[in-house]
């Protein structure tokens, strides 16, 4: 007989999707992480599964207690009324919060309290159909240490499983620093991780890794999402597959309008985008009632943004995607041109005018990582922007300071921008 797990990573019970459009915003709740833990419940359901596993950050923050009470109490209860269990390990958000709502959620486990590695048989041991679960919670908001150091020398035999909210290959993490190499080492058969929201490529053969988060929060978090199916049979681990169940799917589209001559040219190619994503999903088993799109135009084009702008969809309303009879809506959550000059950048080049200059510079950002003319040009753009009035108050925005390639992708792009307007005067 199989045993069946399913693996959630991080939830945040209590968030909200940002950016929906206006007609959409009080259906915030159908896309939020709240409809992603009742999908999974049900998928439970439908499979059999052993137990459910949740890998921390299950709750947003402290301030979220009575948003997540009630849905945790009726996702467990449903689960246990189909004689399924559920773990958890608490992570960085809900260190403070995750141990007294489990204690108000009957069925539910909170494995690994206060830091300290705990262990429970899942399945049937004489049937070679079970798994040893590890698990460790967070005992304060920040964790300096490796907590793999501390894992007991005795971790059962058979296979071997491990639940842990931790951040992989950073040092200097104040969120429970663990590396590869002391994964490996522990040689388990899995590690179900949490923490870090982009999931890995995991499968039957790679079974280590972020589970990522089960709804993208925001547009910064793309492509598929949602619980991981597991399947143990003789010992071993037969199936790894993510179930993207999420109500929500954020998409990062790149559309070539190189040639484009104008607005019906770039309906036109940005219908078929369209069309193939439709495709895309009406093959899926899963699919997300909402899909929010990060449009970039690119290609060898001359057309600027006032002859883009009506081809794209405003961005305060959902459409219905067109091929799948109404029952995916998509919308635009923003858009960018990142298009270059029909004419070589290295003929504007040898002209000895602005639009040359212009594009002398963007061909230096062409160059490699390593040529000095690019690093310098780079490091003058990051002392300027760090010397703007305004850097004290955007600097504040989440996420870390730009790296040199996104500083290159922004100055190319803004210099594109500038350029195709330069040689758009020129022309009328």
């Amino acid at each position: 007989m199989t045993l069946k797990l399913l693996a959630v990573g991080d939830l945040h019970l209590g968030r909200r999707p940002t950016r929906l459009p206006a007609d959409l915003a009080a259906r915030a709740d159908d896309y939020s992480p709240a409809e992603a833990w009742r999908r999974s419940v049900d998928l439970a359901i439908r499979e059999g599964a052993e137990a459910v596993l949740l890998a921390g950050d299950v709750v947003e923050s402290r301030h979220d207690y009575f948003e997540a009470l009630p849905r945790l109490q009726t996702g467990v209860a449903a689960l246990s009324r189909a004689g399924i269990q559920t773990f958890a390990v608490s992570g960085n958000h809900d260190v403070n919060i995750l141990p007294p709502l489990i204690d108000r959620v009957p069925d539910a486990h909170l494995l690994g309290r206060n830091g300290q590695w705990e262990s429970v048989q899942l399945g049937d041991p004489g049937h070679g159909d079970s798994a040893t679960l590890w698990g460790w919670s967070f005992p304060a908001e920040r964790v300096r240490h490796n907590p793999l150091t501390q894992l007991p020398d005795d971790r059962g035999t058979g296979l071997r499983l491990g639940l842990l909210h931790c951040d992989r290959d950073q040092a200097d993490s104040p969120y429970a620093p663990v590396t590869g190499a002391t994964l490996r080492d522990a040689r388990f058969d899995a590690w179900l991780l949490g923490h870090i929201h982009q999931p890995d490529g995991l499968d039957v053969d790679n079974a280590s890794g972020y589970l990522g988060t089960v709804v993208g929060l925001d547009a910064g978090e793309p492509g598929a999402r949602g619980p991981w199916l597991i399947e143990v049979a003789d010992g071993h681990i037969q199936r790894f597959e993510q179930r993207p169940l999420a109500p929500l799917r954020w998409e990062r589209i790149d559309i070539d309008i190189g040639g484009a001559a104008g607005e019906a040219d770039v309906v036109q190619r940005l219908d078929a985008r369209l069309e193939g994503l439709a495709r895309a999903l009406d093959r899926a088993d899963d699919r997300p009632d909402l899909i929010g799109l990060r449009l970039r135009f690119t290609g060898d084009c001359d057309l600027v943004e006032t002859d883009i702008t009506p081809a794209v969809p405003q961005t305060d309303h959902s459409m219905e995607l067109p091929g799948l009879d109404g029952t995916i809506r998509w919308f635009v959550e923003s858009w960018r041109i990142d298009t270059r000059p029909v004419t070589p950048l290295s003929r504007l080049a040898e002209r000895d005018d602005q639009p040359g200059l212009l594009a002398r510079r963007l061909l230096v950002l062409e160059r490699d990582a390593t040529d000095a003319d690019r690093a310098a040009l780079l490091e003058a753009a990051d002392r300027h922007l760090q010397s703007m009035p305004g850097h004290a108050g955007w600097s504040q925005l989440p996420g870390p300071w730009p790296d040199r390639q996104r500083l290159a992708d922004w100055l190319r792009e803004s210099g594109q921008n500038a350029l195709r307007a330069m040689l758009a005067q020129e022309r009328d």
